[in-house]
């Protein structure tokens, strides 16, 4: 099972600088991939609910900005982080692509995927906060639909073998264009985020895998399960999905600690149940006050779990 760790691109610690000394030492300490998440607006009134816990929730602002705090945006650091590194996968989880403009999109990804040397892994879902997208004059309405025909987008323009591409859809249309940049990847993995029956329907039709947001392991079983009948259903087989499970606290490591040593034995173990269950790739957590613990941390999980897990 790979292991990968987020980017530290919003929050408390969030700096630039921060960030390419955190990717560096990440991949240093031998973890598998960098991974991205995406808020291009945060709104002052929220009316939508955060539908991905166990129990939604409607999110107060002062409460989402401070969980984002300067929010680099997602493209331009996974950009930053494929310059600083040799070896990682590039990765996001997730991007919201009903804010994103896909031609410009398919620019933008397939650029850091050259600038990579074909590294990028792309998690993408139909996102939850409708005031973002007005926020940026996108359109919300049969948000689904829309992304169905985005993935089929995006793939068409990556996967051009031609002098010009077009795209006649439903929603977005692309007259003969030139294909350049063309990514490395052709196409980029495209890998869906979500646990509704929507979302576990659209990676079985369309995604490379599924990206479960970091699920205990009753919760987890149950989503495999039902990612395994959706394939059924449309004729897929599972075993050709790539299974990602999110940031979850049995598999972080806390700088506060004082048993750093039993501490990291119990993520070894949880890490080694998420596989035996059929996770081929999980995000690992990093808990810590300040930007020199975090980096400690890196280092303690690239020596005392990694190693173990492997």
């Amino acid at each position: 099972m790979d292991v990968g760790v987020g980017i530290p691109h919003f929050g408390p610690l969030a700096s630039p600088e921060f960030v390419i000394d955190f990717c560096r030492a990440a991949e240093s300490a031998g973890f598998d991939s960098l991974w991205a998440a995406d808020h291009v607006v945060v709104p002052a009134h929220i009316e939508s609910e955060y539908v991905l816990p166990a129990t939604p929730q409607r999110p107060e602002f002062a409460d989402l900005q401070a969980t984002m705090g300067l929010n680099l945006e997602m493209n331009t650091t996974l950009a930053i982080a494929s310059a600083v590194t040799q070896r990682v996968k590039i990765c996001t989880g997730i991007a919201v692509l009903p804010i994103r403009n896909p031609v410009l999109n398919a620019r933008q990804l397939a650029s850091i995927d050259l600038y990579s040397g074909g590294r990028v892994l792309y998690g993408v879902g139909i996102g939850w906060l409708r005031e973002e997208a007005e926020a940026m004059g996108m359109p919300w309405d049969r948000r689904g639909r829309r992304v169905d025909e985005q993935i089929s987008l995006l793939r068409t323009l990556w996967s051009a073998t031609g002098e010009t591409v077009e795209f006649a859809g439903e929603f977005y249309h692309v007259p003969p264009i030139s294909p350049d940049p063309r990514p490395v990847q052709r196409p980029i993995p495209i890998l869906i985020g979500g646990h509704s029956d929507a979302a576990l329907d659209r990676a079985a039709r369309l995604g490379d895998g599924w990206i479960a947001a970091g699920m205990g392991p009753e919760r987890l079983k149950d989503g495999i399960d039902r990612l395994r009948a959706a394939c059924d259903r449309v004729g897929r087989d599972p075993g050709k999905l790539l299974i990602v499970n999110g940031e979850r606290s049995d598999v972080q490591l806390d700088a506060e600690s004082t048993d750093l040593k039993d501490q990291a034995g119990r993520v070894v173990d949880a890490l080694a149940m998420y596989e035996s269950m059929g996770v081929a790739h999980m995000k690992a957590g990093i808990r810590a006050s300040n930007a020199a613990s975090a980096l400690r941390m890196i280092e303690w999980y690239g020596s005392a779990v990694l190693p173990a897990l492997r």
